[in-house]
């Protein structure tokens, strides 16, 4: 790798990428259903959890559910 392809690939057209992503995930569930995307997940969990065997530590979980509070406290408060 040399400087030319960092430079290409910080060059991407992200956003068509992303729209791309987003496509795809839409196309799989309606393909597939719900179930496949949380295969997925899972398979994501593992993965993670080969590269990190102490994933999610206490404070992940504890951060984690101060922002599911948050965020169910903002969806409450809207009509």
């Amino acid at each position: 790798m040399d400087a030319s392809d960092l430079i290409r690939f910080a060059q991407r057209d992200w956003s068509a990428l992303a729209e791309l992503k987003a496509d795809y995930w839409v196309s799989l569930k309606a393909r597939e259903g719900a179930g496949e995307g949380l295969l997925i997940a899972d398979e994501l969990r593992r993965h993670a959890l080969r590269w990190h065997p102490d994933w999610p530590s206490e404070e992940d979980r504890r951060e984690d559910l101060e922002t599911h509070i948050r965020v169910s406290a903002a969806l409450r408060s809207v009509r």
